[in-house]
């Protein structure tokens, strides 16, 4: 439910199996007309294009939107550590970003939700009835930190209209 020409560049946390990441870009490609990748070191974010986090190691980025290899292992449980990438992002481009969780287990991102809105940045998750499984969405809306929730279309339709107001607010 996004265009492909859309003005943000996005980054993708999803706890799966390393041997499986390349099937992930294969489907995220056919269900949307993003460009996508796993992430490389100083590969670019760039508006349209969804840039996967590596199961292998921790990602961050520069200034300049160029994701580098720490080099570290992900902390936590979870690999991707969705906590740590939002972190991450959250700690590089501060209000100029957001996050939204998805259906899953467990409770990754709750504890970097609280980070990145204290850095201005806005949190969002899919609606309980909308998931396969809430226990993830609903840890981060324990956090007071969220300001919409929504399934998936609803989260699409709310973000164009988001980043329609925030560029609409940059060109005064």
């Amino acid at each position: 439910s996004l265009p492909a020409e859309i003005p943000a560049a996005f980054v993708l946390a999803q706890h799966i199996d390393g041997n499986f990441q390349e099937t992930l870009v294969k489907a995220l490609k056919r269900n949307n007309d993003f460009r996508c990748e796993i992430a490389v070191e100083d590969s670019k974010l760039e508006n349209g294009k969804i840039s996967i986090a590596p199961v292998g190691g921790e990602v961050s980025f520069t200034e300049a939107g160029k994701i580098k290899l720490t080099g570290r292992d992900w902390q936590g449980l979870y690999s991707p550590s969705i906590d740590q990438t939002i972190k991450n992002v959250a700690s590089c481009f501060g209000e100029n970003t957001g996050a939204i969780i998805f259906s899953g287990m467990g409770n990754d991102g709750a504890i970097s939700a609280r980070i990145m809105a204290e850095q201005g940045g806005t949190i969002w998750c899919q609606s309980a009835v909308s998931c396969i499984v809430s226990s993830q969405p609903d840890s981060v809306r324990d956090t007071g930190c969220v300001s919409f929730n929504g399934g998936p279309r609803e989260l699409a339709h709310q973000f164009i209209h988001h980043l329609s107001a925030k560029l609409s607010v940059a060109q005064l």
